[in-house]
């Protein structure tokens, strides 16, 4: 299928394009500077590929959870180039898809965490398949890094900047293959996860695009 997909959840943003089962990708650090990148980078990818919207069969993007503000440019810009174009959606965690682009480093089991602020942690456990798709393993769940849980996997690394920023983490270091920080979502990791979605379920209207933020205080400070 021929996909676009859009990453925004943390503080790096990301574009990708299927098209004909080639990947164009535009990629950076950038907190802050999502809403700058987005429209630029969609356009480029389109036009390097040479083809427009018409030739999209859906829109893939992440759903989170992930900062509230990126999250909101994100599916912003996706919900209106979904209802420009008539083109369905595909959600896709910002957890898988950072489990997802840990693969290419050969890691086949990842406990994710994320920065969630607010002294939390985004994290879930990750292990791939045989066609090596990250499948989610237990639960998605936001919490203190004290009550992250240790892996069951003895293959298992530790991946997302949560690790960096949250030395309570590094408790678990002793149950961890190792510990990767420098590994983010990127929006090639949410093509392939969304390919993989559409093998079993319909793509959805652009009203259904909507982030999960996995706590309900999102815009509360203390």
């Amino acid at each position: 299928m021929n996909l676009l997909a859009i990453e925004t959840a943390t503080e790096t943003c990301s574009v990708a394009l299927s098209i004909n089962a080639e990947v164009i990708e535009r990629y950076q650090h950038a907190p802050r500077q999502h809403a700058e990148l987005l429209l630029p980078w969609v356009d480029s990818v389109l036009a390097e590929a040479g083809v427009g919207f018409s030739s999209l069969d859906a829109i893939a993007f992440s759903r989170g959870p992930g900062s509230f503000t990126s999250l909101r440019i994100g599916i912003g810009v996706v919900q209106g180039l979904a209802w420009a174009s008539d083109c369905p959606v595909v959600p896709v965690s910002s957890l898988a898809a950072t489990a997802q682009t840990a693969v290419s480093e050969g890691i086949k089991s990842a406990l994710v965490a994320l920065d969630a602020r607010m002294n939390e942690v985004f994290t879930a456990t990750f292990e791939t398949n045989r066609n090596g798709i990250m499948l989610l393993v237990d639960t998605e769940r936001v919490c203190s890094p004290e009550k992250v849980e240790r892996p069951v996997n003895s293959e298992t690394y530790g991946i997302g900047i949560g690790f960096d920023r949250y030395p309570a983490l590094h408790t678990l270091a002793g149950t961890l293959v190792g510990i990767q920080s420098d590994i983010w979502p990127k929006a090639s990791s949410v093509l392939k996860l969304a390919e993989v979605w559409l093998q079993t379920n319909e793509a959805l209207p652009a009203e259904l695009a909507q982030p999960v933020y996995l706590r309900d205080n999102v815009a509360k400070k203390n």
